[in-house]
């Protein structure tokens, strides 16, 4: 498939692909769609077998993204980016200052945050050139690491998947197979084990693997391939994407599906085949949505017990979503698709009506206030190319 025929599957406004021949900088940002605000989405660094497999990534991750923001109500669109790696050392602090400098380019359309790859340190250093990072440590001036709010997203989307598929409040006793011991996984792993959840774990990497079982004797352990065979309540995939295959999905031996790993299902066959088998599936990208919550309201300067509660919303409008999907007769992952879409649409009309009246403004005024944050913080640079004299952040 073409490039150009890639964007209009997936609809994108704009796919940006980066070079720097000092440094070897090879990288792509997809902006998916801003009707709602400027585009959000982490920086992902690692190696790809192909620049096609690399495209593919960033225009699924990023119409993801538009998804993710505009179902958690947030005045955010959805974009994405992707540094190809060759092999880690690659990942120099000149490559990253390279980057820095192509997402400045975009003025603030594209907000880079921490993703694969990519940790508070780089966000750090890519912050001095360029404004439009956010994620950041707390000691630099942000909320903190995303993943602890990512996993009490996805723990909140699980209960409300538990609530509505088996009409319990508690989790006690229940069977969990956990997919993937990455952070959120592994915070993820260890709300289930507190809740009184009987886990099953997997994890490519065996010294994960050694780690939960350290740290959590009472669970099991098995392989990669033989995770998809055990009997459970709830199978929560919290590694790649991609993984429910429409032939996985119709082997799961489960009654739910939630988890973290964003595309988990391969394609929307996948999706029919789980609600053919009345698996009940909580769309990644709604449960999954609360480390872009916190970085939201990171860019707004809230503080993160703020951000905690607005994560813990998670439970109502999962609840929502199946309630959608139960009256429209569609797979969750379509009705959650549908109520994102449909929040965009109201916003394009509205803004559109804006333009009509003579008012002349492309952004709601929420979301500019919102973007405006990253280029006060600083206060004391030149912000007509976004970066501070001394490259400080600033509060």
């Amino acid at each position: 498939m073409t490039i150009f025929k890639q964007l209009r599957q997936f609809e994108h406004e704009n796919v940006v692909f980066c070079h720097d021949k000092e440094t070897g900088l090879r990288a792509i940002i997809a902006i998916h769609n801003t009707t709602l605000g400027p585009a959000l989405g982490g920086c992902r660094m690692k190696s790809y077998q192909s620049e096609d497999d690399a495209l593919f990534d960033v225009l699924r991750l990023s119409r993801a993204m538009t998804f993710k923001s505009s179902l958690a109500g947030l005045h955010l669109g959805g974009g994405k980016s992707v540094v190809l790696l060759d092999h880690p050392e690659q990942k120099t602090p000149e490559l990253l200052t390279a980057f820095a400098r192509r997402i400045n380019q975009l003025r603030g359309t594209y907000i880079g945050a921490g993703d694969i790859g990519s940790n508070t340190d780089d966000l750090r250093h890519m912050r001095q050139t360029c404004p439009w990072i956010t994620g950041l440590a707390e000691q630099d001036g942000g909320l903190g690491d995303s993943a602890i709010l990512t996993s009490l997203g996805v723990f909140m989307g699980l209960k409300a998947a538990v609530k509505y598929q088996l009409n319990r409040d508690d989790l006690v006793g229940l069977r969990i197979s956990l997919q993937g011991l990455g952070k959120v996984g592994f915070m993820l792993l260890e709300k289930l084990v507190n809740a009184g959840c009987h886990v099953t774990v997997t994890d490519i990497n065996p010294k994960a693997m050694e780690r939960a079982k350290l740290e959590f004797p009472q669970i099991q352990t098995v392989s990669n391939r033989d995770i998809f065979s055990v009997e459970a309540d709830i199978f929560s995939p919290n590694a790649i994407g991609g993984i429910l295959t429409p032939q996985v999905a119709h082997n799961l031996p489960v009654s739910i599906v939630a988890g973290a790993a964003n595309n988990v299902l391969l394609n929307d066959e996948a999706g029919e085949v789980l609600k053919q088998r009345h698996i009940l599936y909580a769309p990644d990208f709604l449960i999954n949505a609360g480390g872009v919550i916190m970085v939201a309201s990171e860019i707004k300067g809230e503080g993160l017990e703020v951000a905690r509660k607005k994560v813990e919303t998670i439970y109502d409008r999962t609840l929502s979503v199946f309630e959608r999907a139960a009256h429209d007769n569609t797979p969750p992952q379509q009705a959650a698709v549908a109520m994102a879409v449909e929040r965009i649409e109201a916003a394009r009309i509205d803004k559109a009506r804006h333009e009509q009246r003579g008012m002349g403004t492309t952004m709601p005024e929420t979301t500019m206030s919102e973007t405006m944050v990253l280029e006060t913080t600083y206060e004391h640079g030149d912000t007509k190319n976004g970066q501070a004299d001394d490259g400080l952040i600033r509060s």
